[in-house]
């Protein structure tokens, strides 16, 4: 099942990675690396963080174990009750938080870009505003994809992110022209749209009309106690990620851009392989652990933490000979090809550690312990922010040294965290 699932997500992945390598082609040529792109790429921080706020409450890794829960004749109980009351819930508190950030934006936003222009950052609080609908949509859409996730039905899944891509990219071709920088947020929140409709289409047959606005505050204290912890490592993801956003814009301009670029290299290789094996485990490895069967549980956690890290490593190897036609190949020929390449280096070694942390954390959370991935979190980021404040005066390599030392040290904890672990 695990196999045949992560198959078919793997088609779709590969399809939204090729989708991935015509947008970022399109910005490195149609907007280049500068000033505009930071605005663009830096936009996308408070958004994300408010994604990552709600994130443990519509994530598969919180909410199929969350719905997937047997009765006393060992049947999976009737879960839409559930997923009517958090799915209410999200809605408003996302959009509350968002009407929130969007007001006061211009209080801390020259913390968040300190080394932005005041031109700059007037823009970027104005398309920040603007992209606060994103996670909101992005939310329930991966929300309606746990209940479909639950009952294996991948198609939809799969397709749903390519509507995103499509969006964006119509934005960079169709909406960039007239409208600049407002363009291409214009394509963002198009595309997080017809997302959220591919995917809504999941639901049929499903009569969740019959229970929809089913509300209880007991589905959501439930789901909290479980998903605190979950809240906890998105929150410190999401500040780990504003950290070296900020980090980079004190580096010059165009640094940010081509760090991000660097890393959408080494993501595409996590999207295809990894996420789709992890997503296509959970729901296996949550009714194992439910029904006792650890033996069969830990088998398959050994088998797929080493597979993904044998991949990610001749992966980054293939990568690393092949480094500067990847580049010519996804951006053209930009001037910043030197910098995409030094950046890229450094992802490149921490990818099959990055690989096999995500299928330890996708165990962890499918036998309900976010505490664990939490605690590795939180020392990872510890140690990646000393790490670039520590040898900030070399430079950009300053940069790399924080994501180096952030993903090692995940990989360590996490894994002595698992082997620490008692299933029983």
């Amino acid at each position: 099942m695990i196999l045949k699932n992560s198959a078919l997500l793997a088609i779709f992945s590969m399809l939204s990675v090729l989708l991935g390598i015509v947008r970022d082609r399109l910005l490195a040529t149609h907007v280049g690396v500068g000033p505009i792109l930071d605005i663009y790429n830096a936009s996308f921080r408070l958004p994300d963080f408010l994604y990552a706020m709600s994130l443990a409450f519509v994530t598969a890794g919180t909410v199929v174990p969350f719905l997937t829960i047997e009765n006393k004749s060992g049947n999976i109980i009737d879960s839409r009750h559930k997923f009517s009351s958090i799915s209410l819930f999200f809605a408003g508190f996302a959009s509350l938080t968002g009407l929130i950030i969007a007001i006061t934006i211009p209080l801390y936003a020259r913390f968040i870009v300190p080394g932005f222009t005041e031109d700059q950052l007037t823009v970027f609080i104005s398309v920040t505003r603007l992209l606060m609908l994103q996670p909101i949509l992005l939310g329930i859409t991966s929300l309606i994809s746990c209940f479909a996730q639950m009952k294996n039905h991948f198609v939809l899944y799969g397709i749903a992110p390519l509507g995103y891509s499509l969006g964006i990219i119509g934005g960079i071709v169709f909406l960039y022209p007239p409208y600049g920088v407002h363009g291409l947020i214009y394509g963002v929140l198009i595309g997080a749209f017809v997302s959220f409709l591919i995917q809504l289409y999941s639901l049929r047959g499903t009569r969740m009309i019959d229970v929809f606005p089913y509300f209880s505050f007991k589905h959501i204290k439930e789901l909290f106690s479980l998903a605190y912890p979950r809240t906890g490592v998105n929150i410190l993801t999401q500040l780990r990620t504003i950290f070296f956003t900020a980090f980079a814009t004190t580096l010059g301009p165009g640094i940010l851009s081509a760090y991000l670029f660097a890393q959408r290299i080494t993501d595409a290789v996590t999207q295809v392989i990894q996420q789709s094996v992890t997503t296509a485990s959970l729901p296996v490895l949550s009714k194992e652990f439910v029904e006792h069967k650890i033996d069969t549980y830990k088998h398959v956690v050994k088998k797929y933490v080493l597979t993904l890290g044998a991949i990610g490593f001749f992966a980054s190897s293939a990568i690393y000979f092949l480094k500067d036609v990847v580049i010519t190949v996804l951006y053209g020929n930009t001037s910043a090809h030197s910098l995409i390449s030094f950046f890229l280096v450094g992802f490149l070694i921490v990818l099959p550690f990055h690989m096999m942390t995500g299928f330890f954390s996708i165990s962890l959370y499918s036998a309900k312990d976010t505490k664990s991935v939490f605690y590795s979190n939180f020392v990872s980021t510890v140690v990646a922010v000393l790490a670039c404040y520590v040898t900030q005066h070399m430079g950009n390599i300053s940069l790399l040294y924080g994501v180096i030392a952030m993903s090692l040290s995940n990989f360590v904890v996490i894994s002595f965290l698992y082997s620490r672990k008692k299933l029983l």
